[in-house]
């Protein structure tokens, strides 16, 4: 059993309880729910929750809500699915009928300080494990990555607001270390005592994220508003202290959230243990998925044996086998595929196959040798109708690209904005 110091024992109001109630069952479904890999292992421990919510949520929206959509579809790379949304609202309702219940049958506790401070202790840690995992990727530079070749020539016509967005923010190695390293002082939140410092850090990098996720159409949106308003209900007991010191100007004390008193030392310790076993998991979770996703980003992004840019060379207007719109092909990291651009630019994605052992390419049905002279040019010949087809690939340099030319200058003494 566990107390509550005599000094923190206080008498809340109807409302206050009522309002506790809510936010307790709201809080820790959402947490076990939309999880989005931030405790260590929890996803083998909430498979149970995850298959009934993925049996409830459907047939929910189908017989109670009469709403139709692909059921097949739950949280994957995109967490506002109509599944993410319909159980969300499930959530509320399951909620509010729960605050019902318990207020009946709890309505003469005095308060919920213990329970408060494990919810508080269940958020500060799903805030801060969230988004340091986010924040060590970006610090690698692994989760938005550097533009590739065909998005260099993509023009910004093309782009989604979030492929605009991810472009932007991966062209620079150094903003994402910087908002990685926003990201990780998050960890401050693991501390008790750093919990105000903490959640003022994560409304900020919250904000951030929120408002990309929003104004470019990152759908995120449900996860990094609960990461917001989390953080605000963290800072909930300390609004007055805050704006007596920011607002008013006045010195004002910063009291802790009050942890509850084991009277055996063994759960005391226990208590330690247990932190100590979370976070070593999780650090070697961290490691562990820094690792593979090293090793699939470099299978995934092996670079093609002809990997470049180039533009088709038209100096004979007989050749058969290349259609004549063709202007620009550019080979990346995918030896099945190329990407082709005619003379409106318009993209095309061609299945493409290379030998490079025999300096064989198949491109649109026909089969070429290939070479390649000392500029990096290729030289396509194939037999057609008893004569030989040469076709030269003009290799372009991507360095030569205004978005790679230009860096960091300490002097600019005009801007530069193309």
């Amino acid at each position: 059993m566990t107390s509550m110091p005599d000094s923190s024992i206080k008498i809340w109001s109807p409302s206050k309880k009522f309002i506790f109630r809510f936010s307790f069952i709201f809080i820790f479904s959402f947490l076990f729910v939309f999880n989005n890999g931030a405790f260590p292992i929890f996803g083998y421990i909430s498979k149970p929750l995850t298959d009934l919510m993925h049996w409830l949520t459907p047939w929910f929206a189908k017989t109670i809500l009469r709403y139709h959509y692909d059921y097949t579809i739950f949280i994957n790379g995109s967490g506002d699915t109509s599944y993410g949304w319909i159980s969300l609202l499930l959530l509320l309702i399951i909620a509010s009928a729960g605050t019902i219940i318990w207020s009946l049958f709890d309505a003469k506790r005095p308060n919920y300080e213990t329970l408060y401070y494990w919810l508080t202790t269940a958020i500060r840690y799903y805030i801060a494990l969230m988004l340091i995992n986010y924040g060590v990727f970006k610090v690698m530079h692994l989760q938005m990555r550097p533009p590739s070749l065909v998005q260099l020539m993509q023009p910004l016509g093309e782009y989604t607001p979030m492929g605009l967005a991810w472009t932007f923010i991966g062209f620079s190695k150094g903003y994402n270390i910087l908002i990685g390293i926003a990201e990780i002082l998050s960890g401050l939140l693991l501390f008790r005592k750093m919990v105000v410092l903490g959640a003022l850090v994560t409304i900020v990098t919250s904000i951030n994220i929120m408002s990309i996720n929003y104004f470019y159409d990152v759908p995120v949106k449900m996860v990094s508003t609960a990461l917001f308003l989390l953080s605000l209900f963290l800072l909930l007991p300390f609004v007055q202290t805050l704006f007596s010191i920011f607002i008013k100007g006045r010195p004002a004390q910063l009291t802790t959230i009050q942890q509850p008193r084991f009277n055996k030392a063994w759960k005391r310790k226990g208590l330690v243990i247990v932190k100590i076993l979370l976070l070593t998991v999780f650090g070697v979770q961290q490691v562990i998925g820094i690792f593979k996703t090293l090793e699939q980003m470099n299978a995934y992004y092996k670079k093609s044996p002809l990997y470049g840019i180039y533009h088709f060379e038209k100096n004979d207007e007989n050749i058969k086998t290349i259609p004549k719109e063709w202007r620009q092909i550019i080979f990346q990291h995918d030896n099945d595929h190329a990407f082709v651009r005619d003379i409106d630019y318009n993209p095309q994605t061609l299945p493409i196959s290379i030998d490079s052992q025999k300096h064989k390419l198949t491109l649109n049905s026909y089969q070429y040798d290939y070479a390649i002279d000392q500029n990096g040019n290729i030289l396509l010949t194939k037999t057609v109708e008893n004569s030989m087809e040469k076709i030269k690939l003009i290799k372009q340099d991507p360095k030569q690209l205004e978005l790679k030319k230009h860096s960091f200058h300490w002097i600019q003494e005009y801007p530069n904005s193309r």
